[in-house]
């Protein structure tokens, strides 16, 4: 069986919305769960409101603050994560999608197509289409930072 792109997105998009929490039982409180093709409004989002979901594997814990479709069809979904010291929130890996990682506080070592670079708050990395990458908090205290992720159309 052979799978597109877009399969592989979905599918992968799937994984990592199930790590995130999405498509698990609602927590009173929490911000609605995004309908299938849910297109994404204008608004303004409070992160602090936002409740945090522990990943799977306890190294992390993540508000996811939107996921849903842009008016021009493209899938766009931003979460913020806490990693603890010393740890990766995944083995490297190559994503379907372009990916903006935006560092809030701490260190983290990231490696894009073999590249390296230890980086502090404030920096910014773009990920292309299916470059190869992993990043690992590389300080003494939890790193913070957000993760955008746009897919191609529907």
């Amino acid at each position: 069986m052979e799978f597109s792109r877009r399969d592989m997105a979905l599918l992968l998009s799937a994984l990592g919305a199930s790590e995130l929490g999405f498509g698990q039982e609602q927590k009173p409180g929490s911000p609605p769960k995004p309908a299938e093709n849910a297109v994404l409004e204008g608004k303004i989002y409070h992160v602090d409101s936002m409740p945090w979901r522990n990943s799977t594997s306890g190294v992390s814990k993540s508000r996811a603050l939107f996921n849903g479709f842009t008016t021009r069809g493209q899938h766009l979904t931003m979460h913020m994560t806490e990693l603890a010291p010393g740890q990766a929130p995944h083995p490297a890996a190559r994503q379907p999608h372009e990916e903006i990682l935006i560092l809030r506080q701490g260190t983290v070592e990231c490696t894009i197509n073999g590249e390296k670079a230890t980086l502090e708050a404030g920096a910014v990395v773009y990920s292309a289409y299916n470059d190869l990458k992993d990043w690992k908090n590389a300080g003494s205290d939890p790193a913070v930072y957000y993760v955008i992720s746009l897919e191609e159309h529907k």
